[in-house]
C-alpha cells in the first residue's frame, strides 16, 4: 500500500537544484510511445489510461553514471532490472510498481528520485535511490511517473 499524501501543486514536485537531464520514455495504453524529459510528469492526466512501460536515458550522458530499473507488471510481478537505454514493461499489460537506481563510479554524488500517479490513490510522495514506488498485487494502474536526478 502507498501513502495517498499528495503535493498541493506540480511545482512541489520540482527541484531547484539542477541535475542530470533526462528522457522519459513511457508506453501509454491505446496512445503508444511517448518521450518526455525529467521534471515532467510522463504519461497522461485525468484519461484513465495505464503506463505499459518505461525507458530512462540520461542525455547528455554523464561519465560513469548510469541507471537501472525494474517494473512491476499485471501478471507478471516484478521484472528482472534493466539497464539504462532498455525498455522496462510489455505493452498491453498494466504498470503497477517499479525503482530505480543510480550505477556508477559518480553515482554516490547523485540522488535519483521519482514518484507516480494511481489509479485512485493519486500522488505517492517522492521516493529515492531503489525504493519501490507503486503497488503490488492490487491491479492499481500508474497512470503518469515522474523522475530526476538531483545533486547530492
Amino acid at each position: 500500500m502507498v501513502s495517498t499524501e499528495q503535493p498541493t501543486s506540480a511545482e512541489q514536485l520540482t527541484s531547484d537544484a539542477k541535475g542530470p537531464r533526462m528522457d522519459v520514455l513511457v508506453y501509454v495504453q491505446a496512445l503508444g510511445y511517448r518521450t518526455f524529459h525529467e521534471d515532467e510528469l510522463a504519461g497522461t492526466n485525468g484519461l484513465g489510461l495505464r503506463l505499459e512501460g518505461f525507458q530512462l536515458n540520461i542525455n547528455p550522458p554523464v561519465p560513469n553514471l548510469s541507471l537501472r530499473y525494474m517494473a512491476h507488471l499485471e501478471d507478471t510481478g516484478d521484472t528482472p532490472f534493466k539497464n539504462e537505454g532498455e525498455f522496462a514493461g510489455t505493452p498491453g499489460k498494466r504498470l503497477e510498481g517499479f525503482a530505480i537506481e543510480l550505477t556508477g563510479d559518480a553515482a554516490p554524488r547523485f540522488d535519483v528520485v521519482y514518484m507516480a500517479n494511481i489509479e485512485e490513490l493519486g500522488d505517492t510522495p517522492l521516493v529515492t535511490n531503489g525504493v519501490f514506488c507503486g503497488t503490488r498485487f492490487e491491479s492499481r494502474r500508474i497512470e503518469r511517473i515522474l523522475v530526476r536526478i538531483d545533486p547530492k
